[in-house]
């Protein structure tokens, strides 16, 4: 499942984060400028601060519902 800006999320890996859980504020898709790789990565707000990681350090515990109009 694909996280969007809005969901809840959980950081794996990261123990020194002491409150895992943060809601997804930005996600950016890059390019890595010398090997041309690509990536995504997610900034997400936890306990007031902004930590961001590449999107497989990242679970989601709950996605955002969006209005259909």
């Amino acid at each position: 499942m694909e996280i969007k800006v809005g969901d809840l999320v959980r950081i794996k890996g990261q123990d020194w984060i002491q409150k895992p859980l943060g809601i997804v504020t930005e996600i950016k898709h890059l390019t890595h400028a010398e090997s041309g790789t690509e990536y995504t990565a997610v900034s997400a707000v936890v306990a007031g601060k902004s930590f961001t990681f590449p999107d497989e350090a990242f679970e989601l515990v709950n996605s955002v519902e969006s209005e259909k109009n």
